[in-house]
Parts: structure tokens; C-alpha cells; sequence
């Protein structure tokens, strides 16, 4: 954490020689089992250690959209756009085909819905002609 300034591993990562992802992902276990002791946890914690590795992710990029909605006023994201070096506009392709096969979460629909975000684009560009 603090060479890299983050505690985001990847699964397959060695440290000296050590699986550090393997561990960390057992840990994740641990927790989510409701098994992993609270003073371990509270340390991890205070390291920065995210125990949902997913939804940190989407509420990473989700922070993005809402980044390019104020400053361009819409969530009408080129499909190709980079947002601070993050596919942002893939990403949006990506939640609006979940959407589409009725896959992405209630909580996420609702928080792009209130941010403005079109389900249908091509439907949208043919009623603003």
C-alpha cells in the first residue's frame, strides 16, 4: 500500500516471493463468510482494503460519469472516450446492454437514470431531430 499507494491486487500478484492476491482474496472470503477476526478486518480497513472489489469498481467509474456530466452538461459519452485514462464511454456501452438484458442491478439503473443517462440512444437521437 504504501509503495503503490493503493491495496487494489491483482489475484495472481507476489510480494517477496508471496501470493499477496491469493491472500487478500481469502481474507475477502473470510469477511464475506462473517469469519475473518475483527481486529484483522480493522486493519485492513485502515490500510484502504475494499471488501467488494465489484461494486468499488462501478461506483469508480460511475464517480467518472458524473465527473463528465458536469463538466459537459450530459451523459452522452463517446463510445471511445476516455475519462482519466478509463474507458468510460465502454463502460457506459457495457451498463446499458445490462440494462438491456435486464441484468444490471435496481441501485445502479436508478443512480445513472437520476444522473441523466439514455437508455436508448439511437431512439433519443431520433426524437431531439
Amino acid at each position: 500500500q504504501q509503495r503503490e499507494g493503493t491495496c487494489k491486487v491483482r489475484r495472481d500478484h507476489k510480494e517477496d516471493g508471496s501470493n499477496l492476491g491469493k491472500w487478500l482474496s481469502a481474507q475477502r472470503i473470510s469477511k464475506k463468510k462473517e469469519t475473518l477476526d475483527h481486529k484483522y478486518q480493522k486493519q485492513l480497513e485502515e490500510l484502504g482494503v475494499v471488501w467488494n472489489v465489484l461494486e468499488n469498481q462501478w461506483e469508480e467509474m460511475f464517480a467518472l460519469l458524473v465527473q463528465f456530466q458536469q463538466r459537459e452538461g450530459t451523459c452522452h459519452v463517446p463510445n471511445t472516450h476516455k475519462e482519466d485514462g478509463m474507458n468510460l464511454g465502454t463502460w457506459l456501452i457495457t451498463q446499458r446492454a445490462l440494462k438491456k438484458k435486464e441484468t444490471l442491478a435496481e441501485k445502479y439503473q436508478r443512480q445513472l437514470e437520476e444522473l441523466g443517462v439514455v437508455w436508448n440512444v439511437f431512439e433519443n437521437q431520433w426524437e431531439e431531430m
